[in-house]
């Protein structure tokens, strides 16, 4: 799953940081139980990927000066600290299993235990997950799909699903093999997702009432599958174009002809990826 993106096999700085600063003005603009949402979902979804198995396991006490660093007034310590074990021969599944899984735990317990804010968590989980973007250029599809494909979803809760049905068949007509997965949790979908080949996604949202639903399930997705493509599309592009801005979003669409040709480039984009890797 490795693959020498435009910073070697280390994380990438520069997106690492433009990341943080995406996240700082998207929590700006959400509730504040929105934000607490989307700090456990990070720490949820990453802590469930801790594996048991003793090989490559750093010790209690790196995790916790992991921790530390992700929790520190340096914005970037969190960041050095992963840069270092990578330029130390930590592979990114050994990154994703061992060190941010393990650090999503101990978060987690220390925010249980009150040794540790709602401020200093959601700060923590930002950075953890700003990590994850930077180290996204590693991971490559599992492998080719033979055509042109792609799982569309509305988004958890959202009953104006005429759009994307529409869309379904309309990509149908153009060749696609659309999987059309409506009505689903957001537990069920990521789950779903998470299980499948799907190399792109296109989640459909009607409106600003779907943000809080959507910025959780891109979180979700962003970590349970590193190297999907995500879309968005629907009215929800236009009503709440600053908050879409920000959530590192590879495509957004309003209409049907802006899906057509968003989609088409990043199928293009996912074919290179897998034909250099």
């Amino acid at each position: 799953m490795r693959n020498d993106g435009p910073s070697g096999n280390t994380l990438d700085i520069d997106v690492y940081v433009r990341s943080q600063a995406e996240l700082r003005s998207l929590k700006s603009q959400l509730p504040e139980d929105t934000v607490a949402n989307l700090a456990r979902e990070v720490i949820r979804r990453l802590a469930s990927r801790d594996s048991q198995s003793s090989v490559n396991m750093p010790s209690d006490n790196a995790i916790a000066q992991l921790c530390h660093a992700l929790l520190s007034d340096d914005d970037t310590a969190g960041a050095r600290y992963i840069q270092e074990i990578e330029t130390d021969g930590a592979t990114v599944e050994v990154v994703y299993l061992r060190y941010l899984a393990r650090a999503a735990q101990m978060l987690g317990v220390w925010w249980e235990d009150d040794k540790i804010s709602f401020m200093s968590v959601t700060l923590g989980a930002s950075r953890m997950y700003a990590i994850m973007r930077g180290m996204r250029h590693q991971f490559v599809s599992r492998k080719a799909p033979l055509k042109r494909s792609a799982l569309f979803a509305s988004v958890p809760g959202e009953t104006h699903t005429l759009g994307v049905r529409m869309a379904a068949d309309l990509f149908r007509q153009d060749g696609w093999d659309i999987t059309l997965k409506l009505g689903l949790t957001h537990d069920e979908l990521v789950k779903h997702v998470e299980g499948t080949d799907a190399v792109l996604i296109g989640v459909s949202a009607a409106g600003e009432h779907s943000i809080r639903a959507l910025s959780q399930l891109v979180v979700a997705f962003r970590i349970s599958n590193p190297d999907i493509k995500i879309l968005v599309s629907g009215n929800v592009v236009v009503k709440a174009s600053e908050q879409i801005a920000l959530m590192g979003l590879d495509g957004t669409a309003a209409d049907i002809e802006a899906a057509r040709h968003v989609m088409t480039k990043l199928w293009s984009d996912v074919a290179d990826t897998i034909q250099s890797a």
